[in-house]
């Protein structure tokens, strides 16, 4: 009973603090989804950034429209005109939010994001994944720079030419990988 009793007492402390946790997250919060999962993905890997994003897709910042905080996270919210979509079906301007901690896009700028909606939200506000940043990309002809390119082909024919932004988001989503 001795050796029993200290795993009881720590086995009912972790059952109380797991049971206050989800109470202090889900009062007054949006219902949680997928999308709001803990991180299980590598944000330097695209095809994991696609698997586990809804959308992805090359946008311009027009706006950083304020704050909010989001599951105590501070969060920056911008307002992005959408380009081409690598995966999805986003178009017009959209809202995003983004962890305040990450570095944050410049209004004017063009990026690829990779995002999930908030569920309750308004209808076009999407997350920016959690470190997944936003890719820096004035024109989808450009070379990709700063990537995990070896884990990608060389463009067909084009041998020695790194691929280009389209071409490495649009073999991105084509070679997603789902993450647990």
């Amino acid at each position: 009973m001795g050796i029993l009793r200290p795993f009881a007492v720590g086995a009912a402390a972790a059952a109380v603090l797991a049971g206050t946790a989800w109470g202090v997250y889900s009062t007054g919060r949006p219902a949680p989804d997928a999308g709001e999962a803990s991180t299980t993905y590598d944000p330097s890997d695209p095809r994991q950034l696609a698997g586990s994003a809804r959308d992805v897709f090359h946008g311009t910042v027009l706006r950083h429209t304020g704050r909010r905080t989001i599951a105590d996270l501070p969060c920056e919210v911008y307002e992005v005109r959408v380009g081409r979509v690598f995966k999805g079906a986003l178009h017009g301007t959209v809202t995003l939010t983004r962890t305040g901690g990450e570095s944050q896009p410049a209004p004017g700028a063009s990026y690829v994001f990779a995002t999930y909606p908030w569920a309750r939200e308004a209808a076009g506000a999407h997350a920016v994944l959690s470190g997944a940043g936003a890719s820096p990309a004035r024109d989808l002809g450009d070379p990709v720079r700063g990537t995990k390119d070896e884990a990608l082909p060389r463009a067909r024919g084009a041998e020695g030419r790194r691929q280009s932004v389209a071409e490495y988001w649009t073999w991105a989503v084509a070679h997603q990988v789902d993450t647990p």
